[in-house]
């Protein structure tokens, strides 16, 4: 985005954001109404809404943003960035995205149930016993450099998912539906001690 109009050091509505807009250290009160929000930048901004259901969101950015624990079930992205930001205890259940980029942001216990992710990025981020079930991917899905230790992927077909950059632990995926993934030799070995399989040589 470019030729942005910005706005620094003010309380505002979220019903007063504008497109074009670059927000700076502003504080957002709690809107009533559906939140709409395009073309438009929130850096180092503080909002006191908590329930973001069913918003839609086009080409936004976030950038050291604090929304912990917030609701954002059944929203929509398109083409949005989310960078350093707090997320952990968010609901994305049902949520779509699309074109949407995670990078070095907080995710823990995070839902991401029966969400649709297509041609998504979850960069460096820490995703610790967040959930995946059910979800749906489409054109592939990287997790590069994330932390994924007790994620919860059963029941989610994970085909073009690339796990190779990513680290975990212990996780949960059904076996029937992990052709496809894509993994290193070190992480194949443990998928395989999931199940149950001994290696011996």
């Amino acid at each position: 985005m470019s030729d942005l109009v910005e706005v620094r050091d003010q309380t505002l509505s979220l019903d007063q954001v504008e497109t074009n807009t670059r927000y700076i250290n502003c504080q957002f009160t709690v809107s009533n109404l559906p939140i709409r929000l395009m073309d438009v930048i929130f850096e180092r901004c503080q909002f006191e809404q908590s329930n973001f259901d069913e918003a839609e969101l086009v080409h936004v950015e976030l950038d050291h943003v604090q929304l912990v624990n917030t609701s954002w079930r059944q929203t929509r992205w398109y083409d949005c960035q989310a960078s350093n930001v707090q997320l952990a205890g968010g609901d994305f259940s049902g949520a779509i995205f699309k074109q949407t980029r995670f990078t070095a942001s907080k995710l823990t216990y995070a839902n991401f149930s029966e969400a649709q992710l297509t041609s998504s990025q979850l960069i460096d981020c820490e995703l610790s016993e967040s959930v995946f079930q059910v979800v749906t991917i489409k054109q592939g899905l990287s997790f590069n450099g994330s932390r994924l230790t007790d994620a919860d992927f059963t029941e989610t077909r994970l085909a073009g998912v690339d796990w190779h950059n990513a680290e975990f632990e212990t996780l949960r995926v059904s076996a029937d539906l992990i052709r496809g993934l894509i993994v290193n030799e070190f992480q194949a070995a443990q998928l395989i001690g999931l199940f149950g399989v001994e290696i011996q040589s």
